[in-house]
């Protein structure tokens, strides 16, 4: 969706049959995009042991606000508001210190936790990979699945997040979501205040902009001695020695055998 069509407030609601009533402001492009949001975001709900989906929100260039109703037959009408909000100046960081990818990761993490009522919190890779999470341990086992559908939700809703966020909301919590360029941010929250998430936001970006998270080992890795193993068990490939070369070993090598000369009938 382009941003030039993102300027003037709008309404519009997304029956369960896929017909939009107003528009979009997106050229039916947001309209769309919603369906699918939907679903994804209502199995996330389900993953995370927080109920049914209840409403999406994007915060950034524009303010999106989308309440979400059922069917029994698990189809859902979306009622959306979507309206510009002012240009806000984001803060530059200087970042001091040589730190690798995974400690800039680590302390990131760190950060987001220290904001009231974040439960848990992690970073997932372009390639579905959790590279690194904070919370209790009964509610990170859905981490995997949970950040692969908000990497797609980011990837549907881009234009509506690009410098902010989405936020998820469901009916015993919200899960918010903020792109790291190709990865994403994820977090388990509570009434935890849009300024706050957005600051902090922020300065992670700042952080870990530099860094090629890609890079970053994942829980349960293995490493030191283990990834060494790992490759050493490898099959190798059988590599044939190079053929003799030059005037000397002209001729050398298997030799086809000759076939026998019969003899002539009568000769000896």
């Amino acid at each position: 969706m382009s941003s030039e069509h993102l300027q003037a407030a709008s309404e519009f609601v997304v029956r369960p049959d896929g017909t939009v009533v107003g528009s979009d402001g997106a050229a039916g492009a947001l309209a769309a995009a919603l369906p699918y949001t939907g679903r994804l975001a209502r199995r996330m709900g389900e993953l995370a042991g927080v109920g049914d989906l209840r409403a999406m929100e994007a915060l950034g260039r524009r303010r999106l606000g989308v309440t979400v109703t059922w069917t029994p037959a698990g189809e859902g009408t979306y009622r959306a508001t979507a309206h510009p909000v002012e240009p806000r100046v984001v803060p530059h960081f200087t970042v001091v210190g040589a730190v690798d990818a995974a400690a800039a990761v680590d302390h990131c993490l760190t950060r987001l936790m220290s904001l009231d009522g974040v439960r848990w919190s992690t970073v997932v890779t372009a390639g579905s990979r959790v590279v690194a999470a904070r919370g209790e341990d009964a509610e990170l086992h859905h981490l995997p699945e949970v950040g692969n559908r908000m990497l797609a939700i980011l990837r549907s809703l881009e234009d509506q997040h690009a410098s902010g966020f989405v936020r998820l909301r469901f009916e015993e919590g919200a899960v918010v979501g903020a792109s790291l360029g190709r990865h994403a941010l994820v977090a388990g929250v509570g009434p935890t205040p849009d300024a706050d998430l957005v600051a902090v936001i922020d300065e992670v970006r700042a952080i870990l902009a530099p860094h090629d998270l890609g890079s970053v080992r994942a829980p349960g890795d293995p490493v030191g001695p283990e990834a060494a193993a790992v490759v050493a068990d490898a099959p190798q490939p059988v590599v044939a020695p190079p053929p003799l070369a030059g005037a000397r070993f002209a001729g050398a090598g298997e030799r086809k055998p000759r076939a026998r000369r019969r003899r002539g009938f009568g000769l000896r």
